[in-house]
């Protein structure tokens, strides 16, 4: 204990304290319990510099305009200032991308030009008279009759399908076709289903592929029910990355991380009607099997030769 404080715990020498800077604080503390913004007495007792410094930079952003880009002293370009509305790179490369895609679509043949718009009429017309496509039948169009054939190559065009292909997936294509063997052939919906609840990291993406399939039948107008697997591919999706497996002994080898994508064609049930109708007939035209008889030999058999 110290002189200081022997004085101090002397009433006459604490009454002569002077206490402003208590009453001070005290106010202070006051008027920031209850001049919140909020109307709660548990507000905000103090500000966050960080919202305050956001704001300040919102403000500013949006006092200029999307041309202005702000330079230095030297005349070099500040990059902060830089946004996508006032990037002129990124603008010009977008255009780029734009005029590409314009001209794969424009490239792009018509279905007019691959078959014969006359074939499409009586493809048509076949579809709605029998609810399928029947090949090598006599068709009516216009008052005149036509024995209607097509080349598989013709009937792949003009039925109704859908191409899908997934993004790039970091697995292999091994364990990917377990997951396609498993489901190829199935209806769109049972595919789905059976893959939601298969454990298998291919799965997952499996089934996202799939219900965007689904969803773009809905959008073009197919019954969404008679939707099933008709192909169901993998592959390669190349750029493979390597590394070093260091192993004992100075040996090392070489790890490939290996990227796949998925492939599928869905078709309607306009398909597997006339694949049914197409075996049914071909049963019909085969000649009948002639079996060899079941009857017992009339010779003897015996272990050895006789001659």
């Amino acid at each position: 204990m110290n002189r200081w404080s022997v004085l101090t715990r002397t009433p006459l020498l604490r009454l002569s304290i002077p206490r402003t800077r208590a009453t001070v604080s005290l106010l202070s503390v006051a008027q920031l319990r209850f001049n919140s913004s909020s109307s709660s007495p548990f507000g905000k007792l103090t500000t966050n510099p960080i919202e305050e410094m956001d704001k300040a930079k919102e403000q500013d952003a949006g006092k200029k305009t999307a041309s202005e880009i702000a330079r230095n002293e030297d005349g070099e370009v500040d990059i902060s200032s830089i946004t996508p509305q006032n990037d002129e790179q990124l603008i010009e490369y977008y255009k780029q991308q734009q005029q590409s895609q314009q001209k794969k679509h424009k490239q792009q043949p018509k279905l007019e030009d691959l078959v014969h718009p006359l074939k499409i009429q009586l493809f048509n017309q076949s579809v709605s008279d029998h609810g399928f496509f029947k090949n090598d039948q006599i068709v009516t169009h216009e008052g005149k009759s036509y024995k209607f054939h097509l080349t598989p190559q013709e009937i792949e065009i003009l039925e109704p399908s859908i191409y899908l292909s997934s993004y790039r997936i970091k697995s292999s294509m091994k364990k990917a076709t377990v997951v396609n063997r498993f489901v190829r052939g199935y209806d769109l919906k049972t595919a789905i289903n059976q893959l939601h609840f298969n454990p298998k990291k291919m799965a997952t993406e499996l089934e996202k592929l799939l219900k965007r399939g689904l969803a773009t039948s809905q959008e073009l107008g197919y019954d969404e029910d008679s939707m099933y697997i008709a192909r169901l591919w993998t592959g390669s999706d190349g750029e493979w990355r390597k590394r070093l497996d260091i192993k004992g002994r100075g040996r090392h080898g070489v790890i490939h991380h290996r990227y796949i994508h998925l492939k599928c064609v869905l078709k309607t049930g306009q398909t597997k009607q006339r694949l049914a109708w197409e075996k049914q007939q071909a049963e019909a035209k085969s000649k009948p099997k002639m079996y060899l008889n079941n009857e017992p030999l009339n010779i003897k058999v015996r272990p050895w030769y006789k001659w």
